[in-house]
C-alpha cells in the first residue's frame, strides 16, 4: 500500500480515536449524566467489554495500514473509503452529542433522559449516536480489512441492537409523545431501518 495513504489514514484514525477517548472519558467522568436522573433498564456486561473492542479495533485498524495482519484486503481505496467512514462517523457522533445535551448516558449505565430530543439530526433518527458509532465500527472494518475487527464490530452491533430495543421500550412508559415521535423517525438509518 502506498507510504501516503498509510500516513493519512493513520493521522485521522489515530485523531478520531483520541478525541473519542477524550470526549467519552469527560461525558463518563464521575457520573455526571446520572445527576438528578431515574436509572433506565443497562448493558452492564457491555463497560469493560466496549472499551476493549473500541480500543483494540482502534489499534488493529492502525496496525493494519503498515502491516499486514490478517487483512482480507491491503486496498488503498478500500482502506480510504473506511477512514473516510470513520471521519465522517465521527462528525456526525459530535453533533449528536452537541443536540442531545444533558441527556446522554451510556448503554452500560444508562439513565432516563430529563427530555425527548426531537431537533437536529434526531428529527430523523432517535438513536444517532449508536448509529455513528456503528458507522465508525464499519469504517474500522472495512479500512482494516481485518477479521478481528469485524467480529468485534459485529459483537458491539449485537450490543447495540440491544440498547436500542431497551430504549424502545422504556422511553415510551416515561415519555407519552415518544409513540408519536417515533412514528415518524427511524430508528438508525433514515429510510432504512
Amino acid at each position: 500500500m502506498d507510504k501516503y495513504v498509510a500516513v493519512g489514514c493513520s493521522l485521522v484514525v489515530g485523531f478520531v480515536a483520541l478525541a473519542m477517548i477524550f470526549s467519552y472519558g469527560k461525558k463518563r467522568a464521575n457520573h455526571v449524566y446520572a445527576e438528578g436522573k431515574e436509572p433506565a433498564p443497562s448493558i452492564r456486561s457491555f463497560s469493560r467489554l466496549s472499551k476493549v473492542l473500541f480500543t483494540g479495533n482502534m489499534v488493529l485498524t492502525l496496525v493494519s495500514f503498515w502491516v499486514n495482519v490478517v487483512s482480507l484486503h491491503q486496498n488503498a481505496a478500500l482502506k480510504i473509503a473506511g477512514t473516510s467512514m470513520v471521519l465522517i462517523g465521527f462528525l456526525c457522533l459530535r453533533r449528536a452529542f452537541s443536540a442531545l445535551a444533558g441527556n446522554y448516558s451510556p448503554m452500560f449505565d444508562a439513565y432516563i433522559p430529563q427530555s425527548i430530543q426531537t431537533q437536529g439530526i434526531y428529527a430523523w433518527i432517535r438513536h444517532p449516536i449508536y448509529s455513528f458509532n456503528l458507522l465508525i465500527s464499519a469504517g474500522l472494518s472495512l479500512a482494516s480489512g481485518s477479521v478481528v475487527v469485524i467480529v468485534s464490530a459485529f459483537i458491539g452491533f449485537l450490543f447495540v441492537m440491544r440498547a436500542v430495543r431497551a430504549e424502545e421500550q422504556y422511553l415510551p412508559k416515561a415519555f407519552p409523545e415518544y409513540a408519536a415521535y417515533a412514528k415518524q423517525t427511524w430508528k438508525l438509518i433514515p429510510f432504512i431501518y
